[in-house]
């Protein structure tokens, strides 16, 4: 049994509170860059969790705690109460339950250290996200919340091309439908990266409290193969509301199964001496090529049956 409370740092020297408050305004600033519209400053901020991820994975969850206190409250000061609720439940949230699963970790009898897998982390991660995208999908059925949307588009649109306007707008209808599902994707991967930089840079100074966890002992929980299940049903026979909600929470779903079968590519690239080399390459061709993406998301969700993980791992 892995521990319910994760590890905690509890002696902090005179150094650490700067450190531990200084991460909190700076993590507020960065993403005060997203109300900007300036390029650099948008860049600056998509790395604005690094900073309290980089005070839990040090620190402990406690003192994550404060410095996510004062980076709410700077948030509050500068752009107000709407986007303090943004950023402290679509971005701190997902940062507090990472850290807290990944610090989880169980002693065993010859005082082996076991930590929380990486596959759970990401399946808590996972859950958490899918609320949020059932929230926003239920807000966009409230009132014409769907109809403003769709005219906001139509009019960004029609500021460069008022044909375009017309050519897309059906495209624009449908698009709509499923922006939830979008925006949960962009927010997994973005936490996940931040996490993962944060642990990466932790690391290399030797500061980090859990070592860094390989991809290939990457295996997520059953239930996201169940839940696949049943949204598939609930979609394709759902009607209305359930046929929307349905459908972005499915999107929101495939994240974990891409994780998975990134776990396979890690396990498959181990056969290569150069196997940072092939990643690398990988992973930039997935990015400039997102299509790629789709052959790793299927192994993902077929490896219970396809079994690679073990295949890959014989050779």
């Amino acid at each position: 049994m892995f521990v319910k409370r994760p590890l905690i740092v509890t002696t902090l020297s005179s150094k650490d509170w700067p450190q531990i408050l200084g991460r909190g305004v700076l993590s507020a600033l960065l993403f005060f860059g997203f109300s900007m519209g300036h390029p650099l400053w948008i860049m600056g901020a998509i790395f604005h969790q690094v900073p309290l991820f980089s005070v839990g994975l040090q620190y402990g969850v406690r003192n994550l705690l404060f410095s996510a206190f004062l980076s709410l409250s700077c948030v509050l000061v500068l752009n107000g109460i709407t986007h303090a609720l943004v950023y402290g439940l679509f971005f701190v949230g997902p940062c507090f339950l990472i850290t807290f699963q990944a610090l989880r970790h169980h002693t065993s009898a010859k005082n082996k250290v076991r930590w929380y897998p990486s596959g759970r982390i990401v399946a808590y991660l996972t859950a958490y996200i899918v609320g949020l995208t059932v929230l926003l999908s239920s807000a966009l059925l409230l009132g014409d919340n769907l109809q403003v949307l769709q005219q906001a588009l139509s009019k960004g649109l029609a500021q460069y091309n008022k044909n375009v306007e017309a050519l897309y707008q059906p495209f624009i209808a449908q698009l709509v439908l499923i922006l939830p599902a979008f925006f949960a994707s962009f927010l997994f991967i973005l936490t996940l990266i931040n996490a993962i930089f944060a642990q990466n840079i932790l690391e290399k100074f030797k500061c980090n409290i859990r070592p860094t966890p390989t991809m290939g002992e990457f295996e997520l929980p059953w239930w996201p193969w169940w839940s696949i299940a049943g949204l598939g049903v609930l979609a394709f026979f759902g009607k209305g509301g359930i046929e929307l909600i349905s459908l972005n929470v499915l999107g929101a779903l495939l994240n974990a199964f891409l994780m998975e079968g990134l776990a396979i590519i890690h396990i498959y690239a181990t056969k290569y001496e150069q196997r940072n080399l092939f990643l690398w390459i990988f992973y930039t061709l997935m990015v400039v090529f997102g299509w790629l993406a789709l052959p790793v998301l299927i192994v993902g969700i077929f490896e219970p049956w396809l079994n690679l993980k073990e295949r890959f791992g014989k050779i």
